[in-house]
């Protein structure tokens, strides 16, 4: 269970952080009157992207976050996911990487 809460902290503190930014900037930041704010939106993505190639060799090692099970390490990522890779079409940062996307 270790390694479940060890990747549900980094979820938390590291995967998050920047994917809510992106996603509150890009797809809710002119609906709520609010101006994009290009700076933050290019370091979310340079945040983000540095937490992909993370997970990217994590992947390549294992199944799963956590080893070689799904489990609520992988689960807690999808949420924010879902908004990237669909309304705000920055799949490629996913695409990208080959064992993140599988």
């Amino acid at each position: 269970m270790g390694q479940v809460e060890n990747w549900l902290e980094v979820e938390a503190h590291n995967f998050n952080p920047p994917i809510y930014a992106l996603t509150l900037h890009l797809m809710f930041a002119s609906k709520m009157g609010f101006h994009l704010d290009e700076n933050l939106i290019k370091e979310s993505k340079e945040k983000l992207g540095k937490v992909l190639d993370i997970y990217e060799e994590r992947l390549s090692k294992n199944k799963y976050l956590a080893g070689d099970f799904f489990s609520l390490a992988d689960l807690s990522h999808l949420p924010f996911t879902q908004y990237f890779v669909g309304q705000m079409g920055k799949e490629y940062m996913i695409t990208n990487r080959k064992h993140v996307s599988a």
